[in-house]
């Protein structure tokens, strides 16, 4: 009996004792692989220095690789891209050099997350046009540790567009829009980097966000980021067409509802925040042109974006309420988790400690610079006015039970029920009472027969002639 007891306690338990052990932090395991190659020794090295700024280059085809004893028991690779190669190719074999999976990844995120088979014991990652890796660390089961992030594609379809001209902006001007519209309600927050900087902010920015709420990787421009003080000068670098077609291809990509960007006077004064929100004033029409851009309408169609908000914006103007609490975050602000985000922007605390609360550069203040849904009444929600059936995190209400009539055996009318009217009724008699009427009725009516007697006669003889 205590034998049955004990083995069934610990069939009670198993899935306990399965859940705590999937919650143990991952090991980081890097050491114990090494080059599968004696030539990629130098490569390798790179990739393990903790330098962003440092990588291992190969050439179209050209595969870094590893291998490791089976005893390892690596079960992740976190791969940071110098830079983001078209496509990537990862092939995993066995302890013989046999391939156990091919897979090719589209597009992948600056830092990916890729699954180790068990039975792996080497890992090989090309490209067909050339890649450039920064880092490459592997982990055993288990929960991976902060900062390993396990980055979604960018947004099929994004509800709010935030689009930054750098790295850190997003916060620091926007303040809490991520982490409210992101973490605490759970809509599909997209961020666009017009210029990325180097690949040390490119990290920081994956960190800040993911801090606020954000899943779906961001998206990095091309545009070289220069610093000017005239929107002129910034156009002359960018170039507005260029620009302008680039903010067009994002709207029409992510088919945004929302979009939030930087003040026409670019803050304080940077050209690059001024050719933001210029070219993004020009692109929202435009998305929704179907004549513009007929390849790009080929491949996304066109895109009417509902509201478009620049920061400081004069015209109507809308103030955000920063500093209500969010359950997401455990009572936290969105400005606290913002400042929080901010603050995983190490390179740039030395120019700007905080985000901005109030003053000339307040993340709280927006204007409505273009909208398909109206003015703003209520003034505190870049969603007001937005149908909720159109937003991901829309839940459709649940219908009202319809109650099923119970059968009888009584014959119902089918026909409508109809108000009748009281009829009036007069006294009820007993009998004497009957009697007694009866009697006066009869002594009344003899009454008026011997009155009509006298009239009569009376009118007989004023007839008759006087003699």
């Amino acid at each position: 009996m205590i034998l049955f007891v004990g083995v069934a306690a610990l069939l009670l338990a198993a899935p306990t004792l399965s859940h705590a052990q999937s919650a143990v932090p991952a090991a980081d395991v890097t050491a114990l692989s090494q080059p599968a190659y004696t030539e990629d020794a130098k490569a390798v090295r790179r990739t393990r220095d903790q330098k962003l700024e440092t990588y291992a280059e190969y050439d179209p085809n050209q595969a870094f690789s590893l291998v490791w004893p089976s005893t390892a028991g690596i079960r992740t690779a976190y791969v940071k891209w110098y830079a983001q190669p078209d496509c990537a190719i990862l092939v995993q074999s066995d302890a013989n050099g046999a391939e156990l999976s091919r897979e090719t990844i589209a597009t992948p995120n600056f830092n990916d997350v890729y699954a180790i088979l068990p039975e792996a014991t080497g890992l090989s990652i090309s490209s067909e046009t050339g890649c450039k890796i920064a880092e490459v660390s592997l982990y055993s089961e288990g929960t991976l540790p902060d900062g390993v992030y396990d980055w979604q594609p960018p947004a099929k379809k994004a509800d709010l567009l935030v689009v930054s001209a750098h790295c850190d902006d997003e916060l620091l001007f926007f303040g809490g829009t991520i982490p409210f519209y992101a973490g605490e309600q759970g809509l599909a927050v997209q961020v666009v980097y017009m210029a990325n900087g180097d690949r040390s902010r490119v990290d920081e920015a994956l960190n800040g966000l993911w801090h606020a709420g954000v899943r779906n990787a961001p998206v990095f421009l091309p545009l070289k980021d220069v610093y000017t003080k005239t929107l002129r000068l910034a156009l002359l670098n960018w170039d507005e067409e260029t620009t302008t077609n680039l903010l067009v291809a994002q709207i029409r990509r992510f088919q945004p509802e929302v979009i939030v960007t930087h003040d026409l006077n670019g803050e304080y004064g940077h050209g690059a925040h001024m050719a933001t929100a210029y070219c993004m004033m020009k692109a929202v029409p435009l998305a929704a042109d179907a004549s513009v851009d007929p390849d790009l309408f080929e491949k996304y169609g066109a895109w009417q974006t509902e509201k478009l908000y620049l920061h400081l914006y004069a015209e109507n103007p809308i103030t955000m309420d920063w500093n209500q609490k969010l359950t997401a975050f455990d009572g936290k602000t969105a400005l606290e988790v913002a400042n929080e985000s901010y603050h995983m922007h190490v390179s740039q605390l030395d120019y700007h400690s905080n985000v901005f609360i109030g003053g000339d550069f307040s993340s709280s203040n927006f204007g409505l610079a273009y909208s398909a849904v109206g003015m703003d009444a209520a003034k505190n929600d870049f969603f007001e006015h937005i149908d909720p059936a159109r937003l991901s995190n829309f839940v459709a209400p649940t219908p009202s039970p319809i109650t099923t009539p119970v059968p009888t055996t009584e014959t119902k009318s089918t026909a409508s029920p109809v108000a009748i009217a009281p009829q009036k009724q007069g006294p009820i008699l007993n009998d004497a009472q009957k009697q007694n009427l009866l009697g006066i009725t009869s002594i009344a009516f003899l009454f008026l027969s011997a009155a009509a007697l006298v009239v009569v006669r009376k009118q007989r003889e004023k007839k008759q002639p006087k003699l």
